[in-house]
């Protein structure tokens, strides 16, 4: 079977928008660590406005039983998830690796997204940062079913 250039070409594209996007996040995901700690003011000139902390409702989501996974804090795990996952789409692209691996990788991040964003809700807090993540990985996910079927 010939995969016609067109789709090797389109592929590819998607492959790179997905690893920025998740490499993206992965930064996000640090800057909400950092802030949370203290080691960085929450203003940053590169984090759109829309995204930036709100000190308020952001940080205190960390203190609740939805601010950590197996006893490691969401932002933690998600700068290296996230990272890690950008790289996994990256070698996707050049074909490294086979393109299940990053759907897999997509399903767990939709599952786990969705268990954060019910927290969000039972919580009623609204974190920009979060949601703009949780979105960007909704979108990653979108374009690896477009990849994979």
């Amino acid at each position: 079977m010939c995969i016609p250039f067109e789709t090797i070409i389109m592929n590819f594209y998607l492959y790179l928008i997905g690893a920025l996007l998740a490499i993206t996040g992965g930064a996000f995901s640090f800057y909400f660590y950092a802030v949370s700690i203290g080691r960085m003011p929450y203003r940053q000139w590169w984090v759109p406005r829309i995204c930036q902390i709100d000190l308020t409702n952001c940080v205190a989501i960390t203190r609740t039983k939805y601010g950590q996974i197996f006893g490691i804090t969401n932002s933690i795990s998600g700068t290296i998830f996230l990272i890690i996952y950008g790289y996994t789409l990256l070698t996707a692209a050049i074909g490294w690796v086979d393109p299940l691996l990053p759907f897999i990788m997509g399903v767990f991040t939709i599952l786990i997204g969705l268990y954060l964003v019910y927290g969000l809700f039972k919580l009623k807090t609204v974190c920009p940062l979060c949601i703009t993540i949780h979105t960007m990985s909704l979108v990653i996910f979108i374009l690896q079913l477009i990849i994979v079927y």
